[in-house]
């Protein structure tokens, strides 16, 4: 696939088995290419799915489809476990379909410190850098334990 934007960056020398320049097969000019990602899990969380692994993504979907679709294997989290009647009433709907997920885990929340339409609608911020901070300490353990005891403790 064709990458814009990368023309005067390091990033080509320093990945040569990412990026690569050739010639376009549109045109004689020269573009960067991106080997194309697959990797073995995505984990995506939604706002409804049911028990089989349908998913609705609710609002702006961003790459989510795509990497359920790139990945090797899709773990859904979702905010809602609904019936499966539902995906059967409107099917256009459903995002991701079952047969491209593994495993389903209600976990209402699960996109916090994030957003997830409608049920949390700001970033918080607070969360995020505490978040950051713990990945940039490499105490990423630590974090989720104290997420998970004050979602505990309400």
């Amino acid at each position: 696939m064709g990458v814009g934007g990368l023309w005067g960056s390091d990033l080509i020398a320093q990945r040569p088995e990412f990026f690569q320049v050739m010639k376009s097969p549109f045109s004689d000019e020269e573009v960067v290419t991106v080997k194309a990602l697959r990797p073995d899990w995505a984990i995506i969380h939604v706002q409804e799915a049911d028990q089989y692994g349908n998913a609705r993504i609710l609002g702006s979907d961003f790459q989510d489809v795509l990497l359920s679709r790139a990945a090797k294997k899709t773990i859904i989290t979702t905010e809602k476990l609904v019936e499966t009647q539902t995906f059967q009433q409107e099917p256009k709907l459903t995002s991701i379909p079952y047969f491209l997920v593994e495993a389903v885990v209600e976990a209402p929340g699960g996109a916090k410190p994030g957003i997830c339409f409608p049920n949390y609608k700001t970033v918080d911020d607070t969360g995020m850098k505490a978040y950051g901070q713990a990945i940039k300490e490499c105490k990423f353990n630590e974090y989720l334990t104290k997420v998970i005891e004050e979602r505990d403790a309400k």
